[in-house]
């Protein structure tokens, strides 16, 4: 599989497409009165190649329960999240297999001497996982979610991601640092990523030749972009940032190798009139070729045919969320709009 369809199949799939729904918190029972405590549930909701709803679980463990990642593998889904007593919040990192309808296969958690939230996940070899947990911890899973192995970057921040490397293994990436993990779970290299915020989950756009393009948030520049290309030995080529105007922000959603050789980005903004998605194409130097806005809503993805696919919560409130799903064609123009109403308060 190419790096450009790997990313996309995040969301699509040929038939179907999956969206990831997390719960930021909702309230559940009292504690005392007055009181009450903050309890998250994960909702996984797939949609039909026409919008149409074919299946909706809930993973609900009585805990809190978080999700920041899904990769489609064969037979199934992989979420990478976090659980944690209702009321305490010591996250441990925990991976979920769904199979194609839905059900939970297995669910595994991975415990910590200290609190670590599991953010990013890949493939492994055999149907295991690779999984991103916080502060650079890396863990290796057999297909039942048994761990074989864990490699600690000794690292700082919350949000990890991590993609399978063109040069074997898998890149890592997470407070401003990127890292090469050979498949063994020994690291090859590891280096300052380029000015990448720490607060936030970047995106790895791996290289066919080894190499990866690191992008995210800005350090110190919030709402602005930055994108950093590293050769096969972690070596910076090309540092490029996107600057919004003043009042505005950018939230970027989504990156991809594009078959010329160089790269797209799409990012949400706000502060603007209208707001919607910001596209962009970087040259194989890091130079803005182009840059397009498109009418949809962040978070947002390419489909295969060369559309778009964007959700956003179009109510949010205690009494109810409603989930509003969009696909658009290569124009821009929408061609179906799909509204789901949830029950509790809720983020996507």
């Amino acid at each position: 599989m190419t790096p450009t369809k790997r990313n996309l199949r995040i969301f699509a799939s040929v038939a179907a497409f999956i969206l990831l729904t997390v719960v930021a918190g909702c309230l559940d029972q009292p504690l005392t009165p007055g009181h009450r405590t903050l309890e998250g549930d994960v909702w996984v909701l797939k949609l039909g190649d026409a919008g149409d709803r074919e299946w909706f679980t809930v993973i609900d463990s009585g805990r809190f329960d978080e999700a920041f990642s899904i990769v489609e593998v064969p037979g199934g889904y992989a979420i990478a999240g976090s659980v944690s007593d209702a009321g305490e919040f010591h996250p441990t990192p925990r991976v979920i297999l769904l199979d194609r309808e839905g059900a939970v296969t297995w669910n595994t958690t991975y415990p910590t001497p200290d609190d670590r939230r599991g953010t990013g996940i890949a493939p492994a070899g055999a149907g295991g996982f690779a999984v991103a947990a916080s502060r650079g911890l890396l863990i290796l899973t057999d297909a039942d979610g048994s761990e074989r192995h864990r490699t600690d970057l000794a690292a700082e921040g919350d949000y990890w991601a991590i993609a399978p490397s063109g040069a074997g293994g898998w890149i890592a990436a997470g407070d401003d640092q990127v890292a090469r993990i050979d498949a063994n779970g020994s690291v090859a290299w590891q280096e300052p990523a380029g000015g990448v915020s720490p607060g936030s989950i970047p995106i790895i756009v791996p290289d066919p030749a080894g190499g990866c393009l690191v992008a995210g948030e800005a350090a110190g520049a919030p709402g602005t972009v930055i994108a950093a290309k590293f050769d096969d030995r972690g070596a910076p080529v090309w540092n490029t940032t996107l600057r919004c105007d003043p009042g505005e922000r950018y939230l970027l959603s989504a990156a991809r190798q594009d078959p010329a050789g160089g790269y797209s980005l799409l990012a949400g903004f706000t502060g603007a009139e209208p707001a919607g998605v910001l596209e962009v194409s970087l040259g194989e130097d890091g130079s803005i070729l182009r840059q397009n806005a498109i009418n949809a809503s962040a978070p947002v993805t390419w489909t295969p045919d060369g559309g778009y696919l964007s959700a956003a919560l179009a109510e949010n409130n205690y009494g109810g969320a409603q989930l509003r799903v969009e696909r658009f064609d290569e124009d821009g123009a929408a061609s179906w709009t799909s509204t789901q109403r949830l029950d509790e308060y809720s983020r996507v």
